[in-house]
């Protein structure tokens, strides 16, 4: 069973982190848009060039084989604008941390700010009631990539591994902290 989304409240507007609706066009579209932004672009290596059919694939990733897409959407059903999918947390195996699962997020260029944070900690959550224990949850992050190293601090990880020499660090999640 899919666990149901969380909600947080940020500046008078509620928020839902929830898993993608593969059926839904203003998801899809979205979803591409967040995607296809030059910062994401530059940071996300691994989503380039992406295929009509991927992007229907990776929106029905639920939990099996602990891959989970999770939407954060506006939650005002009176307010169109506010309702639509303002970014993506991604989480899945990692090839960092035998045994860990990753965690990668971008949000839509002009997207209301400060919702990386509450709903990094609600995807954890979601994450931890599907798979029904804690599990040790990283995030890789390139030296420049100030806004995203802000966002992991806030949202409870802290810095496991320093810069490498490619300007990667990890931070890992610390559960009490959450």
């Amino acid at each position: 069973m899919v666990p149901e989304g969380k909600t947080f409240d940020k500046d008078g507007q509620t928020y839902e982190v929830r898993f993608f609706d593969s059926n839904s066009f203003f998801d899809l579209r979205d979803l591409r848009e967040i995607v296809q932004s030059p910062g994401v672009q530059s940071w996300m290596t691994s989503v380039r060039n992406m295929s009509h059919k991927h992007y229907g694939k990776w929106m029905n990733e639920k939990g099996e084989g602990n891959n989970f897409l999770l939407a954060i959407a506006g939650a005002d059903a009176e307010r169109p604008e506010i309702q639509r999918v303002h970014g993506f947390i991604y989480v899945y195996p990692s090839e960092l941390v035998r045994g860990a699962l990753e965690v990668s997020y971008a949000k839509r260029p002009g997207a209301p700010g400060g919702l990386i944070t509450p709903a990094l900690q609600d995807t954890c959550r979601i994450v931890r009631e599907k798979m029904g224990l804690v599990v040790t949850i990283v995030a890789e992050i390139e030296r420049g990539n100030v806004a995203s190293i802000v966002a992991i601090e806030k949202a409870g990880f802290v810095k496991t591994r320093d810069f490498d020499r490619y300007g990667n660090g990890v931070w890992t999640l610390d559960w009490a902290r959450i």
